[in-house]
């Protein structure tokens, strides 16, 4: 008797820590998970053409990250590598790179077996009895209109989150002659502003530099334009307004047209 409540003793003491454990687990997944969404996230976008050629593309570079710190994550066109001295081996691929192109191989020899494996249940299968399709509700100007209505409401919460800050633009306006650049840069001047007038009443904007430059000597070099901006958003605010707006449409029975 005593030996099995000892037994039994240990057995609740193991399950005990391992709810436990369990527990610790949960709150740290639903802390960091807190974190990422009051957390504002951010990109640094950055593009600048070519000096004395208006019309190529340039070079477009994005970083993103976190609390303001920012990691490379795009670029075009990448940099091309520099070419390897003659009679020198390229370099081997590094031990993480190795074992990552094998567990990549590993993965889809495996999804491969599963296809196959699916694919033969299939085929043995036997054709079952068609099923009376389900009536799904029927697509009324009340169900339009809950529609509209949700969409500008997370439009209105996307836009009310973003924050675009670190505005830099610098923007050469040139012509063939100096009369067709001074006509540029007015035609410039006209739709810039009063499109920057119209964002930002929608979207938060904060500028550092706003240049544009006539270029009215067609013979001296056009100098390269440059646009760099970061934008950030909390994505606690648009997960709200999409509960919100979920929530709406279910009570309305608008989500039965789609199920």
């Amino acid at each position: 008797m005593n030996v099995l409540l000892t037994v039994l003793g240990g057995a609740a003491w193991v399950l005990s820590r391992l709810v436990l454990a369990l527990l610790v687990l949960l709150a740290v997944a639903l802390a960091l998970a807190l974190l990422a969404l009051l957390i504002p996230f951010c990109a640094d976008v950055a593009w600048e053409g070519e000096e004395g050629s208006p019309d190529g593309l340039g070079r477009l570079r994005v970083r993103a990250g976190a609390l303001g710190l920012t990691v490379p994550v795009f670029e075009y066109p990448k940099p091309v590598p520099p070419p390897a001295p003659e009679g020198q081996e390229p370099a081997k691929p590094g031990l993480f790179r190795r074992l990552l192109a094998r567990l990549k191989a590993k993965l889809a020899a495996r999804r491969e077996a599963r296809r196959q494996k699916r694919a033969a249940k299939a085929a043995a299968r036997r054709p079952k009895a068609p099923v009376k399709p389900r009536e799904k509700a029927k697509f009324t100007l009340d169900t339009l209109r809950a529609l509209l209505q949700a969409g500008g409401k997370m439009t209105r919460a996307v836009f009310g989150a973003l924050r675009v800050t670190r505005i830099r633009l610098f923007w050469p306006v040139s012509g063939g002659e100096p009369d067709e650049a001074a006509r540029a840069y007015g035609q410039a001047n006209a739709w810039l502003y009063p499109t920057l007038g119209v964002l930002s009443h929608f979207i938060y904007l904060d500028f550092d530099e706003l240049r544009l430059v006539p270029c009215i000597d067609p013979d001296a070099p056009v100098p390269a334009a440059r646009v760099s901006f970061r934008v950030s958003a909390r994505a606690l605010f648009i997960l709200i307004a999409a509960v919100q707006v979920l929530v709406r449409l279910w009570r309305e029975k608008v989500l039965d047209v789609f199920l």
